[in-house]
């Protein structure tokens, strides 16, 4: 099975784990790691680590990228890539015994000549492949249409499409009926509700609203929507809706466990398992994640 994973955002991810933290001092990490990372190299490294041909479409630029592309070697990823004449950003995740907590680096803007070869290497890429990911946001400079444009092709051409966007993206490309959106609920229903949920605010009482409002999307797009909820069951819409379980586990790491249940659940889908079934199985996958020091990894 190749499956493409597409994002415009590429990461250079810092993992540092401390005894302690305290503001104002100068706090000395026990452990670190360095991941090639984003939600499309997350997402991809699953893929890779579940077996099966893994590429991913990015850009790359300034004077780390052979340092980018030997970390997605590293990993098992076949690395699709534009020249976007600007540096690939570094994010750095701090974990301690009270938690996790994540520093983020916004995108550089990429030259707009990028796009032309981009669209390119998705279009003489995804004939050959068996499904399409796409995640997260795109680096200022792109087109508006773009992943519209990306999800329209691949349908066209009979590809399986899992979206894990959040608002105008995913608004734009859903009129081509992608086949699965993978969303987290503060995301969904912020772009169809406009709703902002507080970080830990309870969210169960929500669960009549938000079934009412992916019950009309199912309606109008035939997309089954999978709604992550950190630790709390999943909600999931296709002809009816219904929830899955997450274990619970000791957390390590959250990074790239969303990604990590996109990637997992397209290879179950594409393997021809059932929809509850793959959910849950890819639940698993995500919870594994959880337990690994290092971004989205079940190894």
């Amino acid at each position: 099975m190749k499956i493409l994973s597409v994002c415009l955002n590429p990461t250079f991810q810092i993992t540092m784990r401390f005894p302690s933290f305290s503001i104002g001092e100068v706090n000395r990490a026990q452990e670190h790691y360095l991941d090639a990372s984003g939600k499309g190299m997350n997402a991809a490294r699953i893929v890779s680590q579940l077996g099966h041909e893994s590429l991913l479409l990015t850009h790359l630029g300034g004077n780390r990228t052979e340092e980018m592309i030997g970390l997605c070697r590293k990993d098992g990823v076949t690395l699709l890539w534009a020249d976007s004449g600007s540096a690939i950003r570094t994010c750095v995740t701090v974990l301690t015994s009270e938690g996790t907590t994540e520093l983020v680096q916004e995108p550089f803007p990429v030259d707009p000549a990028c796009e032309e070869p981009i669209r390119n290497l998705f279009s003489q890429n995804i004939k050959d492949c068996d499904g399409v990911i796409i995640l997260g946001t795109r680096a200022p400079g792109y087109s508006a249409n773009l992943y519209a444009d990306f999800v329209k092709e691949a349908k066209t051409l009979g590809k399986f499409v899992l979206l894990d966007l959040k608002g105008e993206d995913l608004e734009r490309c859903l009129p081509h009926h992608p086949d699965v959106v993978k969303i987290n609920l503060s995301e969904a229903v912020q772009t169809f509700l406009g709703i902002k949920l507080a970080e830990h605010q309870d969210t169960d009482g929500l669960k009549e609203t938000v079934g009412e409002m992916l019950g009309r999307l199912y309606a109008q797009y035939g997309s089954t929507f999978v709604l992550s909820r950190g630790a709390s069951e999943l909600w999931v819409q296709n002809s009816h809706f219904f929830t899955v379980p997450v274990e619970k586990t000791e957390v390590v790491n959250t990074i790239g466990c969303g990604d990590s249940l996109s990637a997992a659940l397209t290879v179950q889908l594409l393997k021809g398992e059932k929809l509850q079934q793959a959910v849950f199985n890819a639940t698993k996958v995500a919870t594994m994640s959880a337990k690994s020091i290092h971004p989205a990894s079940i190894v």
